[in-house]
């Protein structure tokens, strides 16, 4: 799995680093041609190792759906055993009863009393290992639940920041956008970049940017609202969708995050070094006439802006 990281991780950045030059957008149906044209390009062991890890991913999506099905099947079984136990019991002691009511010998009453008691001992092993069975099967079903969910997570969530990554971005920013065209209720973009990182990375080493990368996912976490939608974006960008907010209220979000974000240490605790960092920030707002590519187009130009004005500070679109 660590080979297979490095890997991705190599590639990706031979990927982002072409599109940076090229000023090609960094949308997600170009990055992945991008991204595999790059791959396609590389030595056979690297894609030999993505290859592996796609195909064991997709087995193993492949088994927890197969497990899930037999549950279903066993608990179906069950049920269907419980009915006909149930059924015959019944009809056992509804016998036992009619005997009842029509013997008087005492030595068939004390034969019935018998038949009932067994019976009744049958009735209650019965339920017992059904019991037995229904809570061996709640457990699996807990298990395969949290493990659909850390295979959710892994496909919707960056691991070094822990914060949505561009596919869980993408798929909340199509049902804002359809929710905003239909009911005309606006939102907005902030599109983050680390100022210097480069610098980072190259004075304290990639150990360190990564630390920064993960402080940074914590401190969007802690100071936007529960309803907002923090991403990383990709490298040292990071785009964050705050549903119903135009864009003056995005200025005072940006320049909060700017401010506090200025005024804050990040550290790395693998290498034990703490920096303060500034970040740029463009923003740009949803409009009836928008798709998706367009209002990231405008965040990134006004982030374009904002760097070459000086870093450090908050553009918007309407300064373009």
């Amino acid at each position: 799995m660590e080979r297979f990281y490095l890997t991705v991780a190599r590639v990706a950045k031979m990927t982002l680093r072409h599109m940076v030059e090229h000023r090609i957008p960094m949308l997600p149906d170009i990055y992945s041609r991008h991204f595999y044209r790059y791959l396609a390009s590389t030595d056979r062991d690297s894609q030999e190792i993505i290859e592996e890890q796609q195909e064991n991913d997709l087995k193993e999506v492949t088994s927890q759906q197969n497990q899930g099905l037999n549950i279903m099947k066993e608990l179906s079984e069950m049920i269907n055993k419980l009915d006909q136990i149930t059924g015959n019991h019944t009809e056992q002691l509804d016998n036992h009863l009619l005997s009842l009511k029509t013997t008087g010998k005492t030595n068939d009453l004390a034969q019935l009393k018998e038949e009932i008691t067994e019976e009744l001992a049958l009735v209650i092993d019965s339920n017992h290992e059904i019991h037995t069975h229904i809570i061996d099967a709640q457990e699996t079903v807990k298990r395969l639940q949290r493990k659909m969910e850390e295979v959710a997570d892994m496909a919707t969530i960056d691991e070094l920041t822990g914060l949505y990554n561009r596919r869980a971005l993408f798929s909340r920013l199509a049902e804002e956008h359809s929710r905003s065209k239909r009911y005309g209720q606006g939102f907005s973009l902030l599109l983050i970049d680390i100022d210097d990182f480069k610098n980072v990375n190259d004075k304290h080493g990639h150990q360190v940017g990564d630390g920064i990368l993960k402080g940074l996912g914590a401190f969007l976490r802690q100071n936007l609202r529960d309803s907002d939608f923090p991403s990383r974006y990709g490298g040292e960008e990071f785009l964050c969708l705050l549903p119903s907010t135009d864009v003056d209220q995005a200025v005072q979000v940006g320049n909060k995050i700017r401010q506090l974000l200025s005024q804050s240490i990040l550290s790395s605790k693998k290498k034990d070094v703490s920096l303060q960092i500034t970040v740029s920030i463009g923003i740009a707002a949803f409009t009836p006439e928008d798709d998706i590519d367009t209002l990231i187009k405008r965040a990134d130009d006004a982030l374009y802006l904002a760097k070459r004005q000086g870093k450090n500070r908050v553009v918007t679109e309407r300064e373009l």
